[in-house]
This record gives C-alpha cells, sequence and structure tokens, in this order.
C-alpha cells in the first residue's frame, strides 16, 4: 500500500471507518471519492486489510489514503473473515465483538493520524468516545435510508408508547418476530450498539439518502435526535472503466438483442444467500412471468453447490434463451443502466434501491430481513415500486402471486405504468438537484470543522 501523507495545512482531514460489511464499504468510500474531488479534504479511509484488498486502488484520487486497521486473528475468526462478504452467519456476532475490542488500536490509528474530523458507522462505540477524548468531532454516517433509521429508533425511544407517526412504513407480524428472533440470537447487534453511534454523534448525522425521497423521514429523524440530520445521497457506486472481462460482456451482448424494458434483472445483494426453497420459489416465478430475466445467484464461500442442483429440474432448458444465470457476480450498474431492463426484483437492500432510482428502474420488492422490510414500504409508498405478495401468517413466497408483481411492473400494467411513470419523474429529480445538495454538504462540514477548531 502506496504511502500517502497529506501535505497541504488548507485541507481536512478527515478519517473515515465503516462497518465490515461491503452495504456499508460501498457508501463510505463514495462518499469519500465525492469529498476529495472537491481537493478539500484529504481522506484517511480505515479498514481491515482483507476489506481494503478488495478496493480498485487504481481508480482511487491521490487524495484518498488506505489505512489499515488489523483485527486480533484467532482460530475461530482469521483474518480472511475480518468482514462479513461471505461470513458464515454463526460467526456475526464474534465478528461484531471482535470489531467492538478494537478501541485500543483504533486509539494508535487516530494518534498516528490525528486527523480534523471522524466520520464513523454503527457497531463502534469506542470511535466517537475515543476522538471525542482527543477533541477530535465525530460525525455519525447512516448508509441506510431514513424512513428505516427513524421507524427504529422511534419504537427504541418510546417502547410501544406512541405510534410512529407515518403509516406507510410498518412490519408484519411474521417481520416483527423474525427481527425479535435475529436479536435474541445475536445480542451484539441489540438496539443499544445500533443507536449507540446516532446518539453519541457531534451536532450532526450524516445520511446516504436525498429529499426528495425521503425528505419527511430526513426531517422526523432530525426531529427524535435533536440533531441535524444531512443528506449526502444518493451517494452511487461509480462504473468502472476498466475492459470487461468476457462473461460481462457476453451479458451485454445479450441485453442488446432485448427488446427495451422486456427484461427483469433479479438479485439479492452480495450477502443474503437464499434457501433452497427459496431459491426454487423464485425460479417458478420467473418461468411463469415469461418475461426475459438475468438472475445473479450467489451461494456461501465454502458451499460447494452447482447452479443445475440448486435450480428446479429442467428449468434451464425450459428457460433457454429466456434467461441468463450469472453466478457469483454481474455489472450491476452496466445491467441497471441498459435499456432492456424493465424492472428489477431485489431484497431491498438501500444501495439497490438507490441504484435503481438512479438509472431509472422500476423496483419488484421481496425484502428478506432486518431493515428491508422498512425500506420495501417506503420505495412502495414512494410510488417507485410493487412489493411481492407473501402469506400474512408465515412469510411464504407464492410463486403464481410473485409471477403476476413482476409482470405488472415489467409489462406497465396494473399500476405498473405508475411506478415506471414515477421512477422515470424522480431520476430526472435527483439527478438535477444531487449536485447542488452536495455542495451544502460540503460547506456544512467546512464551517462544522472551522467553528470546532475555534
Amino acid at each position: 500500500m502506496e504511502e500517502i501523507q497529506d501535505t497541504n495545512p488548507t485541507t481536512l482531514k478527515v478519517l473515515m471507518v465503516p462497518w465490515l460489511a461491503h452495504g456499508h464499504v460501498i457508501p463510505y468510500l463514495e462518499l469519500a471519492k465525492k469529498l476529495s474531488k472537491t481537493n478539500l479534504f484529504f481522506i484517511y479511509f480505515c479498514s481491515t486489510p482483507i476489506i481494503l484488498n478488495s478496493i480498485n486502488q487504481e481508480n482511487l484520487p491521490k487524495n484518498i489514503q488506505l489505512i489499515e486497521f488489523p483485527l486480533p486473528s484467532s482460530p475461530q475468526l482469521p483474518s480472511h473473515q475480518h468482514t462479513t462478504n461471505g461470513l458464515p452467519k454463526h460467526l456475526l456476532s464474534t465478528l461484531i465483538q471482535t470489531f467492538g475490542k478494537a478501541g485500543s488500536t483504533f486509539a494508535k490509528i487516530l494518534d498516528s493520524l490525528c486527523p480534523d474530523l471522524l466520520i464513523f458507522d454503527g457497531f463502534q462505540p469506542w470511535a466517537p468516545e475515543l476522538a471525542s477524548s482527543r477533541k477530535i468531532p465525530a460525525i455519525d454516517f447512516l448508509i441506510i435510508g431514513s424512513a428505516s433509521v427513524s421507524f427504529f429508533y422511534h419504537h427504541y425511544l418510546y417502547a410501544g408508547k406512541r405510534d410512529f407517526p407515518f403509516s406507510g412504513i410498518f412490519l408484519k407480524d411474521y417481520e416483527a418476530k423474525q427481527l425479535q428472533l435475529t436479536a435474541e440470537m445475536n445480542i451484539s447487534i441489540g438496539p443499544n450498539v445500533a443507536f449507540n453511534g446516532l446518539e453519541k454523534s457531534h451536532e450532526i448525522i450524516l445520511i446516504n439518502t436525498c429529499n426528495e425521497i425521503e425528505g419527511k423521514y430526513v426531517d422526523y429523524l432530525s426531529t427524535l435526535s435533536n440533531k441535524k440530520v444531512v443528506p449526502v445521497g444518493p451517494l452511487i457506486r461509480e462504473m468502472e472503466t476498466t475492459t470487461e472481462n468476457e462473461e460481462n460482456s457476453k451479458i451485454i451482448q445479450w441485453l442488446d438483442k432485448k427488446d427495451e424494458s422486456s427484461c427483469v434483472y433479479v438479485s439479492f445483494g452480495s450477502e443474503y444467500f437464499l434457501s433452497k426453497e427459496e431459491i426454487e420459489e423464485i425460479a417458478h416465478s420467473l418461468e411463469l412471468s415469461e418475461l426475459n430475466f438475468i438472475w445473479v445467484l450467489r451461494f456461501p464461500l465454502g458451499e460447494e453447490t452447482s447452479i443445475e442442483h440448486a435450480l428446479p429440474k429442467g428449468f434451464l432448458d425450459r428457460v433457454e434463451g429466456k434467461g441468463v444465470i450469472v453466478e457469483k457476480w454481474a455489472p450491476q450498474a452496466r445491467i441497471l443502466k441498459h435499456p432492456s431492463i424493465g424492472g428489477f426484483l431485489c431484497h431491498c437492500g438501500w444501495n439497490s434501491i438507490l441504484e435503481s432510482l438512479h438509472f431509472g428502474v422500476p423496483l419488484i420488492t421481496m425484502p428478506m430481513h432486518f431493515d428491508q422490510h422498512t425500506h420495501s414500504r417506503m420505495a412502495v409508498e414512494l410510488g417507485t415500486a410493487m412489493e411481492v405478495v407473501r402469506d400474512d401468517q408465515n412469510g411464504k413466497l407464492n410463486k403464481e402471486e410473485t409471477a403476476k408483481v413482476i409482470r405488472n411492473v415489467v409489462m406497465e400494467k396494473n399500476g405498473g405504468e405508475n411506478v415506471k411513470a414515477k421512477v422515470k419523474e424522480l431520476r430526472k429529480t435527483i439527478r438535477e438537484k444531487g449536485e447542488e445538495e452536495f455542495d451544502q454538504v460540503v460547506n456544512k462540514l467546512l464551517d462544522f470543522s472551522t467553528k470546532n477548531k475555534q
């Protein structure tokens, strides 16, 4: 890793520390890039070696320096598992606990770099405390939507004594039970940890959204937290300019042969793995929809499963010419940008929602866990999505109903035409106001830092 030190005394030195998940690292890195382009900031981007090694350093601006944050390695959690990417579910709480005990290592990093500002993530109770003890202001950067954060924070504060003021955001009974079970199984990721950063953020809170998407929820979160919540998004990963590999090139060539808005793109993120039952239901739904599709299918690291074995018998033969199955990874931004894509069936990870809105692609939402349910409700309320129908008692998928929703969105009927129109309208608004709003973010950070230096 090349050693670069900021030598310009007029730039603001910012240390950024994201949580060790792909869905957190991406928006933190994009925020770092946007800040660096102003030439007013020098960014220290700090994470574990396994995560830093996954970053394409050739495309990084010169005023971003990668800083290694080594965690203690153990037989239970070796260094290549110091990331949630491919991490077995039973080791998640171990990773969080290991990260939570890394305060002494982080203190040395702070003393070595002496940043003017710390931008930190959740699961890091030591980060704002150590920064504060050194008179370094620390700001929490939330990487999920304000509808979800305000919904869960509201219920954390009022514990059922007061209804959430916006009826469009809610949890079904089975979803609430699922979240409760997850919290019980992973004590280390309970609400006290989740909202620790928000409450310790110094005066302001940054969040990856924009007022055009979630203005009323940004305002409500400001009210709940008694802090100014500043939208910095939507932060969208830049498309790689490097030469495509043969597999990715084939995907785009396949799309080139399809009619405009005739295909559905299917992906459930980098860190959610579908069960055998879910894979079969989604496969049958796509087949019943009779639409063209690209489906990115992933399996946990170390799990030896072939595509043919995971899918229903004869499925690949029956959808030949209509469907493409991609294992592990696909160029999502390039696919969503392609004119042949007419809908995006996704798990409602926040980055995926923002990318879909950025490229003007209607959403077919199939939330799986955590905050994805409330992300989905926000997208539906906004008019940019239709959510698949599940059993109210157990959340089971219904292939016929899922196929119907997919067709309605992509074929623009039974409400799908309204979703398409709203997405197009919002895409234009976001792009027109995005840079203007980010200029306000830059000024806010500069003013904030100047005030704290006085």
